[in-house]
């Protein structure tokens, strides 16, 4: 059996609100004070209404995700400086983001969720396990920084499959790369649609994560 997660709200999370990193950084780099609440709805409302980027053979897929994370990052500043009337030169906002990516690259800006270890160690036990993550080329070194990198026979992102869940190219991306057929696979993420329906509509038996409803303790049992 093949056994794949999502990371990010699944296995690992922020291990501090991103409004809060993102307004402390905003405030290092242009001593601009805002609400780390205000960014924190700006940055919700701005990744859910952000389209995936666009990839292409031109680029590598780690740059395509840094310039769509760009992108987002400074529409979030740019919509929580607007509602605060503030503004801030174009450089300052730049340098900013280039922190705050680095920031995110670092495993101590993670945490595991309480579960995570063991989970994964009776995983282990009942099949291969491998993580297909919307990501880019910081998310192995994490893992391994977090102490469960190894736990993975591969780290596959949207980076690596040049797609982006929900597209059924990136599992089948994964399943191609790891050798197993779809029927052989379970799958668990956070997202109900990146992940639930993403990985359904490869043909693989899919499991929502929904704490604190369910844990991947569930989805153990659900595997078994």
């Amino acid at each position: 059996m093949l056994i794949l997660l999502d990371s990010s709200f699944t296995l690992i999370k922020p291990s501090q609100p991103v409004g809060l990193v993102y307004a402390q950084y905003l405030e290092a780099s242009t001593n601009l004070n805002v609400d780390p609440a205000t960014m924190e709805a700006a940055f919700r409302s701005s990744f859910a209404r952000a389209p995936s980027p666009t990839y292409s053979f031109e680029n590598s897929g780690h740059d395509t995700e840094v310039s769509w994370w760009r992108s987002l990052v400074l529409q979030i500043f740019s919509e929580t400086l607007q509602k605060s009337s503030l503004s801030a030169p174009a450089p300052e906002l730049e340098a900013c983001f280039d922190s705050l990516f680095n920031h995110y690259a670092q495993p101590t800006s993670w945490a595991l969720y309480p579960e995570t270890v063991s989970f994964l160690k009776a995983a282990s036990e009942i099949g291969t396990l491998a993580v297909v993550s919307n990501f880019d080329d910081r998310l192995a070194p994490i893992l391994n920084g977090l102490g469960i990198g190894s736990s993975f026979k591969d780290v596959i992102t949207s980076a690596d499959a040049l797609a982006r869940k929900p597209d059924q190219k990136i599992f089948d991306f994964a399943l191609k790369r790891l050798n197993f057929r779809a029927e052989e696979t379970c799958f668990c993420g956070d997202s109900y649609e990146a992940d639930y329906l993403g990985a359904s509509s490869a043909g693989i038996r899919s499991f929502h994560l929904k704490r604190p409803d369910n844990t991947l303790i569930d989805f153990l049992e659900f595997c078994r």
